[in-house]
């Protein structure tokens, strides 16, 4: 009995390795199905999404767009490993999902003339994103997809705002970084005449326009807190808190933005207001942003650590 033991191990190792080589093909044969199917996707969106990279280019709302793609891919590709180990199809949560990508892709199809650029943009984007999970969900399987959740959420930024929330969006960011600008001022001892969106100084009048209020920054600033918060926070209401810390901190970076070109201009060089400091000067400003939302990220980081370490 033992030598046909002995004799029978070889051949159920065999066997083994026979399952574990037909799994390894039958995931490689899925990877290729779906990469396949996404390169399909990619060339039926190739109009859309030609024009979604020339205007993230060319807007100065959307120039993070093309880091975004980039981001949610690494993420992805990085934790591959956690995120695929058990893949399975999943029609039933697929199918549903890229029936209402076609849906919405429709839409935007028969309403371009009706839609401007931005909202037919927003449309097709998120017709484009439906697509993305319906396929995942499609080759992998809901348990994946619920690991791959945030950096496939995380895509929800590659669709541009539609027209009315931008300006909504817009109007409370020009307010709420004029309203602080003026206390920068105040605090700092000066005190103009501040009238509309204008403050009026004996040397010079400045206008907070649309154009002014940093909703770039804030979006970059509020996107970089989401990636914080993933790689570097465990809990999931200090992960939702960052953001939202994010946009007061992007807020007081445009005011002293504001406030630092205003004062150079009196002070320094009227032509700061028009020159290459006025169009770039935002950069090591938004560094100090950036190392303010660190910051609460180490004092949350620390604050996680002292609620574990308590018995």
């Amino acid at each position: 009995m033992i030598q046909d033991n002995q004799r029978a191990a070889p051949f159920d190792d065999f066997r083994v390795d026979a399952q574990v080589g037909d799994h390894v093909h039958t995931g490689s044969r899925r990877f290729a199905y779906y990469f396949i199917s996404l390169f399909l996707g990619v060339c039926v969106f190739a109009v859309p999404l030609k024009a979604l990279i020339a205007m993230s280019l060319d807007s100065e709302y959307y120039s993070f767009i093309p880091f975004i793609f980039i981001a949610s891919s690494y993420l992805v590709v990085s934790d591959r490993k956690k995120i695929f180990d058990e893949p399975a199809r999943s029609r039933g949560y697929g199918v549903p999902v890229l029936v209402l990508s076609l849906a919405a892709g429709i839409v935007g199809r028969k309403n371009t003339a009706v839609l401007g650029l931005n909202d037919y943009l927003c449309v097709t984007m998120f017709s484009f994103w439906l697509f993305l999970i319906g396929t995942f969900l499609l080759f992998f399987g809901k348990r994946t997809f619920l690991k791959a959740s945030f950096p496939l959420g995380l895509l929800l930024f590659v669709i541009p705002f539609p027209e009315l929330l931008l300006d909504k969006i817009i109007d409370f960011l020009q307010v709420a970084s004029y309203t602080l600008t003026g206390l920068i001022f105040n605090a700092l001892g000066f005190f103009p005449i501040a009238q509309g969106f204008s403050f009026k100084f004996p040397e010079i009048t400045i206008e907070v326009a649309r154009q002014c209020s940093g909703i770039r920054s804030c979006a970059a600033l509020v996107i970089l807190s989401l990636l914080c918060g993933h790689l570097f926070l465990r809990s999931h209401l200090n992960r939702i808190l960052l953001p939202v810390f994010a946009v007061p901190i992007a807020i007081f970076k445009n005011g002293v933005r504001i406030a630092g070109l205003t004062l150079g201009a009196i002070y320094v060089d009227p032509r700061i207001m028009s020159g290459e400091l006025h169009k770039k000067g935002g950069y090591p400003v938004f560094v100090l942003a950036f190392l303010m939302l660190m910051t609460v990220v180490m004092v949350m980081r620390k604050l996680e650590k002292r609620r574990r370490d308590i018995p």
